[in-house]
């Protein structure tokens, strides 16, 4: 199956269409039959200097690694040296049902110190995972993708301007789910777990918006407000009071879960189905997270522009805040954000401008 979006490429030759192999192309559409039945991908291939789509077969294209998906989680502190913890994190995969992916699954990163960013390499087919455990570990860092409807990949930064960590994208159509139903979550929750324990983790987070990927200032996630939906960290480091939302279980080693996800700690527990109103409050949360953080980095821009940058997105985030909450009623609330919005304009405006 193929979502619209993904990137793909021929595996065979199509006589009615004069593309050669391994032509890639992006899936625009899904044509189904009348009972729902996925017959062919529209997709738009640009070849010979122009744009143009055709009706493909699903079985006449497969999958290239390209984007990562809408949702990260990231697990830092790292335990283990390279070579272990990329042998560790692929078994954890593995022993959940996540196979390596057909095609073009495997590819090698590059962080460029000059300009402080992460470029992309060679990118390659392994079936089995072998080359990526062999040679990975001496590489600045690699995404390796995974089978399944979730997209998963797993994506090792080893050798960037910090400590070492790894990143576990999803589809956001995935995640969504997993917020919304407690049988969704504890997949979630078990590979989240299994994985944090290959890689000897000491802290996880999931979902991280790219303002912490690009500054990788992980434990500012566990300033409030949060826009993670869960974490497991140091039990010393929950929060006191919870926040709202939020529930805690203690785990063994020193360890705790912190979450708003719809997890069960007991077998006794019963499953959960969220409400369109909680998710909306889970969502109010993030969006004054995510305006706090882009706020906050302003002050550490390199240039005018990344500053003028960062600016729109605080205000697109606190924009959003303040959409939801004239939606759940908080009028309260809505003038606090409208509040913190006009002071952040101001600062920009006699700092920045």
């Amino acid at each position: 199956m193929f979502y619209v979006g993904e990137t793909v490429r021929l595996v065979r030759e199509l006589p009615e269409i004069p593309l050669p192999l391994h032509t890639e192309g992006v899936v625009t559409s899904i044509n189904r039959s009348d009972d729902g039945y996925p017959l062919s991908a529209e997709i738009n291939f640009y070849a010979n200097s122009k744009a143009q789509t055709h009706s493909i077969p699903l079985d006449a294209v497969e999958l290239v690694i390209s984007s990562t998906g809408g949702c990260t989680g990231v697990f830092w502190e790292l335990g283990k040296p390279s070579e272990q913890l990329i042998d560790s994190a692929m078994n954890a995969m593995l022993d959940h049902g996540f196979e390596m992916r057909q095609g073009p699954n495997v590819r090698q990163r590059r962080y460029n110190r000059e300009d402080r960013f992460w470029e992309d390499q060679d990118r390659f087919s392994d079936p089995s995972g072998a080359q990526v455990v062999t040679a990975a570990p001496s590489w600045d860092g690699c995404i390796v993708a995974f089978s399944g409807r979730e997209r998963y990949h797993l994506e090792f930064r080893l050798g960037g301007r910090r400590n070492p960590h790894v990143l576990l994208h999803e589809r956001f159509e995935t995640y969504y789910e997993q917020q919304q139903t407690t049988h969704a979550a504890m997949r979630l929750l078990r590979l989240v777990y299994a994985l944090l324990s290959a890689l000897e983790a000491g802290s996880c987070a999931i979902s991280v918006a790219d303002h912490w990927i690009r500054d990788e200032s992980w434990n500012s996630l566990l300033q409030p407000p949060f826009y993670p939906d869960l974490f497991i960290v140091a039990e010393s480091s929950l929060p006191k009071p919870l926040p709202a939302g939020f529930r805690a279980q203690k785990l063994v080693g020193g360890n705790a879960i912190l979450t708003s996800l719809p997890v069960k700690f007991s077998p006794m527990d019963d499953a959960v189905q969220r409400s369109e109103h909680e998710l909306k409050l889970h969502g109010l949360r993030r969006c004054k997270a995510l305006g706090e953080k882009a706020y906050d980095q302003m002050y550490d821009a390199h240039s005018s522009s990344d500053a003028s940058w960062l600016y729109s997105d605080a205000k697109e985030a606190f924009y959003d805040a303040i959409r939801l909450a004239n939606e759940l009623g908080l009028t309260e609330e809505s003038a606090a954000l409208e509040k913190r919005l006009q002071h952040i304009k101001a600062v920009f405006r006699s700092q920045f401008s």
